[in-house]
């Protein structure tokens, strides 16, 4: 495909998101909120990204009693937060419901704490629960949607089912429309697509196991790439890759609709013959860089084996 598509699509894509996040309000971290986060053990000077590197979102929702809020409050990294705001704000156009969305911070980045408060949230520095690698919430780049509607699930070795929240239990099935009961209202199934659109097309409700419904993120390999960058090659990166993911999704439908195109990281490592874009960062970050400001063409690279 040619790069006019490109050109036409920028411009149409820029418009649209400027429309969508103008409920939404993105702020630098005050000194305030940085120290607020450290006295609670959410950041600390070892985290991959610091505070200059992340952004305070804040916009309306609506919640499960339909009643209108304005004071729902995201951190998330930098280059990701005009895509994250329009996010919120398509789901308030969708009359999503929301139960809360306030900082971690507020429960001492205790993610059961939250999780046990239906709270929708996003950065927090902490390992992955039962590892020790870094969640990527580490980086700002993976958000959590109610929690009680969109379990945590872990399986024992005899087939048992663990929820976390535990009263997300009542969300083990997945039926929203149920013959003689109430519509269920919340799951993440009903905005995966919004979150792909956005750049966020990781959903842990396509897990073996776990199964994490409300987990939205990016890959590992665009973490690491995008916290080493600077903000600005992110920025250019990730606006790159939803350019990629929609351009994709218009000319290779199927694959779309099967969950089956290949990400712009892919294209990337395809294009500088990579294993991984992010250790190619690593030693010559010159050549990405150069890489991520090339025009981008669509192809069958979009197409995942």
């Amino acid at each position: 495909m040619s790069t006019h598509w490109f050109k036409t699509l920028i411009p149409t894509l820029i418009c649209n998101t400027l429309l969508s996040v103008s409920a939404a309000n993105i702020t630098e971290l005050s000194k305030q909120d940085c120290r607020a986060m450290t006295n609670a053990g959410v950041m600390s000077p070892s985290a991959p990204v610091q505070c200059d590197r992340l952004r305070k979102i804040q916009f309306n929702y609506i919640d499960f009693q339909n009643k209108q809020h304005n004071n729902g409050s995201i951190i998330v990294m930098d280059a990701v937060s005009p895509y994250i705001a329009a996010i919120f704000e398509r789901l308030y156009q969708l009359q999503f419901p929301i139960n809360k969305a306030q900082p971690i911070r507020l429960y001492q980045g205790n993610d059961d704490l939250s999780m046990a408060d239906n709270n929708t949230s996003a950065f927090n520095y902490r390992p992955i629960a039962g590892k020790r690698s870094l969640s990527i919430h580490a980086y700002g780049l993976a958000i959590d949607i109610n929690p009680k509607q969109n379990p945590f699930v872990e399986f024992g070795e005899q087939g048992s089912a663990s929820f976390k929240p535990v009263d997300g239990a009542k969300y083990a099935n997945r039926m929203q429309f149920r013959y003689g009961k109430e519509q269920r209202q919340g799951f993440a199934e009903d905005v995966v697509a919004t979150f792909a659109d956005n750049g966020f097309l990781y959903w842990g409700g396509f897990w073996n196991t776990p199964i994490d419904y409300q987990h939205f993120q990016v890959s590992r390999n665009m973490a690491n790439l995008m916290s080493a960058m600077p903000a600005d090659h992110a920025s250019q990166f990730f606006d790159n890759y939803v350019l990629w993911y929609q351009s994709c999704k218009a000319s290779y439908p199927t694959a779309y609709a099967q969950h089956k195109v290949n990400d712009y990281v892919h294209y990337l490592e395809t294009k500088l013959n990579s294993k991984s874009v992010s250790k190619t960062f690593t030693r010559s970050p010159e050549k990405v860089i150069a890489a991520i400001q090339q025009p981008l063409q669509t192809s069958a690279i979009c197409v995942r084996d």
